[in-house]
């Protein structure tokens, strides 16, 4: 695992750079704790990815055999207009999906969610949405990755 920061984004080689890059672009607001990434029931890390901007709400869809998933709790925030990923850089459509989980004090809670991609073609990294977990108990979101 390595970052390229050297350009004017920031390039991961494999799909668990996006827990590094989300460690580092959050660093100052809430610490990571726990990093899923996003594999498909046939093992497919390539996704089609939508969002809801500021809702909280992130569904992928398997690049291989299209099978659908929402990230985490997002089905109870899916209200709104969806988003569709497309790489700043090189345009494709095809990302790899992972999700950095901040925890309470005693580890015994999730507090912060954080999605991050990796464009599939060239690496480029990005942040799509995170959002607060205002329930408990919450850490079965870890396994909903």
């Amino acid at each position: 695992m390595s970052i390229d920061t050297s350009g004017k984004w920031w390039k991961g080689s494999c799909p668990h750079d996006i827990a590094e890059y989300l460690a580092a672009l959050f660093a100052e607001s809430s610490p990571i704790h726990e990093y899923r990434p996003c594999i498909c029931i046939c093992g497919s890390e390539s996704f089609l990815v939508h969002w809801i901007p500021d809702e909280g709400a992130v569904r992928r869809t398997c690049a291989h055999c299209r099978q659908q998933q929402f990230v985490c709790d997002s089905e109870e925030h899916w209200t709104g207009r969806p988003r569709k990923f497309r790489c700043v850089e090189c345009k494709s459509d095809q990302a790899n999906l992972g999700v950095c989980f901040s925890l309470d004090e005693d580890r015994g809670a999730v507090r912060w969610i954080y999605v991050g991609v990796r464009c599939t073609h060239c690496g480029c990294l990005g942040s799509i949405a995170d959002w607060k977990v205002r329930y408990g108990p919450s850490l079965g979101l870890l396994s909903q990755a």
